[in-house]
């Protein structure tokens, strides 16, 4: 991809992110009313066989960027979008979150933050945001599939922190892959291949989308559109064109590819009147989107294909149709932000890039209600004021851009109306218990049927049995279940995904809890990183030891603190306190100083060692000694379990020779122990376990299959970077035009 800088008239710059396959996917994707993830080698399209319970597990640790816990409803709304999806039958099922991180096993599907690289996939200052690597038997279901977030390069939010990418937002498009979908052609889709870190409108599927669902996972019979696309010039067929379905309000209902025959099946309809119409996947989705193996061609323009009426359930043919020729108009680019969001009862200014947009030429949209004003023309770009009538629908728009000579490009679904944001100015009551029962009102403006609010770590949805009701546009009630300890911003998040937030409007006052204390012994000089693990940890909470203040204390998560001593009193053991920012509330543990300086690790070699072990690894650091052990595979949260390394060399108090143990594949985590003293220190996820995968490891890695399919009963499964979300990342800034005298620089 490609990344340059402009100057902007609001003078701000916004983080964006393409989205493309690494050049090793090889996935073809043909005839679905959306793109499927498909095995290169035969076109098998991949699903999951227990459709009806895909089981997923959050990873406990998070992202280090979010310390109140507020990724995991995040990620769960996510979910909750794809199982919402009217007429598929397929269901993410949330288990219990885990402190696994060995993504690489069959046995686990986990959603986890890679804070440092521990999975492989982001090496040096990687532009991959997000991947989902899936591994799937030959005849195409998927064994395993798992998320993985970049949280070494890049920073993520839930509360809209500028630069940071929107956990909810870039979950749902991952679950799209790990479900079994490609990246789609629809610019409002949540499966749409570029994403910006201002745009949360892809927490919300489109038509597309849902399309997708029933498609692979049908829960009943929909209608269907077949047909085929032929050039005028000469009849020969056209691969990879675009098919897409308008319902009666100018709304996209779905899209297709067609096969390289030029024949289309559009399937997943509710009945109705659809017009269709053909364009070509140019801009800004291009056939480099999809996986490999796919045919796609460019030479025509957009053309429509007719209007039919489809019955519930039943079949239309289109016959035939033929193409015009290619023209000179192209409308959108990677550097706008799609889905441009218009509003009901609003007018507002926007712009998209492209070719051909000359003076003369005229901008329409699917639905006529909508009104354009100062359209100016700038050669490569277009802006204009879009006015959206209060009642309009909801949903995602075509925009058309026709030459003076007729030549014309759609926009697939560039623009989506929403509601207003809505607005939370109150609660009440203000508080509540941790384990919930407190009868809250939350008031403000523009709530609408559907919406969730957000509270404490638990979603609430309009409707559910343990959900919130929506009284009217101004309040809602709910009853609290389980809540987080801490202070929460209450958030009223749309069906639509845009949200309102009143922030540290609800407080959950209760005494932190400490579980383990690792390592519990540090040197008085200070510099000693501790874990602390237990529950109610809150951004805020401060320590003590022997009642002196902490001043590098880090909320990992409501169950992990960590902390950096600056150092104390040789002797003890002290008193460590935890202490909650709500006054009265903490929690005790015991630490010690010693005279003795704490054990240093500088270089691990080799770091990489194959899974039977055997091995000699050399330790270079400082402050070893004759007491001194090496356990590889411990947790670094407490320092238990693992295998000690055998035969130990202290060669001198810089350098250790121990020989690896066996271990299981993949990065884990190596301790250096004093025993004399019980002061130590983790190298986390430095040290890793290789080897060959099997049908017992599961599998993983990249968008490169690594192991050989097997043809018949599958006994083997080939590894996919799972049509992973790749982010790949670049800064850019936006030209606004504020008015039709305003230039925009293209």
């Amino acid at each position: 991809m490609f990344g340059r800088s402009r100057s902007a008239p609001s003078g701000r710059s916004a983080l964006r992110a393409a989205l493309a396959f690494t050049v090793f996917a090889a996935l073809a994707a043909l005839g679905a009313a959306h793109v499927r993830l498909r095995y290169s080698v035969d076109g098998t399209a991949l699903f999951w066989s227990n459709s009806e319970s895909v089981p997923f597990q959050i990873q406990s640790d998070g992202s280090d960027d979010i310390s109140d816990g507020s990724h995991v409803p995040a990620i769960r709304a996510a979910a909750q979008a794809w199982n919402m999806a009217y007429g598929s039958r397929a269901r993410l099922v949330e288990g219990p979150a885990t402190n696994r991180v060995d993504w690489q096993s069959a046995s686990v599907q986990l959603i986890l933050f890679d804070e440092d690289n521990a999975s492989g996939f982001f090496p040096g200052a990687s532009s991959t945001v997000a991947i989902t690597p899936v591994t799937f038997f030959t005849d195409g279901r998927i064994a395993d599939a798992d998320v993985i977030f970049n949280g070494k390069t890049f920073r993520f939010t839930t509360d809209g922190e500028p630069g940071h990418f929107d956990v909810e937002d870039v979950a749902a498009h991952e679950l799209g892959h790990f479900l079994g979908l490609d990246h789609s052609g629809v610019c409002g889709a949540t499966m749409y291949p570029y994403v910006d870190s201002t745009v949360i409108l892809h927490r919300s599927l489109s038509y597309d989308d849902v399309g997708g669902m029933r498609s692979i996972y049908p829960a009943q019979s929909f209608g269907r559109v077949n047909g085929s696309v032929v050039r005028a010039s000469d009849s020969s067929a056209v691969a990879g064109a675009h098919v897409v379905a308008l319902d009666a309000d100018g709304r996209v209902a779905g899209a297709i590819l067609s096969t390289s025959s030029g024949a289309f099946a559009l399937t997943g309809l509710d009945g109705g009147t659809y017009t269709l119409y053909a364009d070509p996947l140019d801009q800004p989705v291009s056939g480099s989107n999809l996986g490999g193996g796919q045919t796609v061609e460019t030479d025509f323009q957009t053309t429509a294909l007719g209007t039919v009426s489809v019955p519930a359930g039943g079949a239309v043919s289109l016959g035939t149709v033929a193409l015009a020729a290619q023209g000179s108009v192209q409308l959108g680019r990677v550097s706008d932000d799609f889905p441009q969001r218009i509003v009901l009862g609003e007018t507002v200014t926007r712009t998209v890039r492209g070719a051909g947009l000359v003076a003369g030429s005229t901008l329409t949209c699917s639905d006529p209600g909508l009104s354009f004003t100062n359209v100016s023309w700038f050669d490569s770009a277009v802006a204009f004021d879009v006015e959206v009538p209060a009642g309009a629908v909801l949903g995602h728009v075509d925009l058309t851009a026709t030459a003076p000579g007729g030549d014309r490009d759609t926009l697939v679904g560039g623009l989506e109306i929403t509601p207003p944001d809505p607005t939370v100015v109150g609660v009440s009551p203000a508080a509540g218990d941790l384990a919930g029962g407190a009868s809250i009102t939350v008031s403000g403006a523009g709530f609408r049927p559907g919406a969730r609010v957000v509270l404490g770590g638990r979603i609430y949805r309009d409707g559910d049995a343990s959900g919130c009701q929506i009284v009217d546009a101004n309040t809602i009630t709910l009853t609290t279940g389980e809540t987080l300890a801490g202070r929460h911003d209450v958030v009223v998040v749309d069906e639509t995904g845009v949200e309102g937030r009143l922030g540290s409007a609800f407080a959950v006052d209760v005494a932190p809890i400490v579980t383990t204390t690792f390592p519990s012994v540090g040197a008085a000089t200070g510099g000693t990183r501790i874990v602390l693990t237990g529950d109610h940890f809150v951004p805020g909470t401060q320590v003590t030891i022997d009642g002196q203040l902490q001043t590098q204390v880090f909320v990992a998560s409501p169950t992990r603190l960590d902390v950096v001593t600056t150092g104390g009193t040789p002797g003890g053991p002290h008193v460590l306190r935890v202490i909650s920012p709500s006054a009265g509330f903490f929690a005790e543990t015991a630490f010690t100083y010693v005279d003795t300086p704490d054990p240093e690790v500088t270089l691990v070699t080799p770091d990489e060692v194959d899974r039977s072990g055997g091995v000699q690894v050399s330790l270079f650091g400082d402050h070893f000694d004759a007491s001194t052990r090496v356990v590889f595979g411990v947790d670094p949260r407490t320092g238990s379990g693992g295998r000690t390394g055998s035969g130990l060399d202290l060669v001198d108090d810089g350098l250790v020779r121990v020989t690896a143990p066996s271990g299981a594949l993949g990065t884990t985590s190596i301790l250096v122990e004093s025993t004399a003293t019980g002061q130590s220190i983790t190298i986390e996820e430095g040290f890793t376990f290789t080897g060959e995968l099997d049908v017992d490891d599961g599998g993983g890695g990249g968008c490169a299959a690594v192991v050989p399919p097997v043809p018949g009963p599958p006994s083997a499964r080939d590894v996919l970077g799972g049509g992973g979300w790749i982010l790949l990342a670049f800064l850019i800034a936006f030209a606004r035009a504020r008015r039709a005298a305003v230039p925009i620089e293209v």
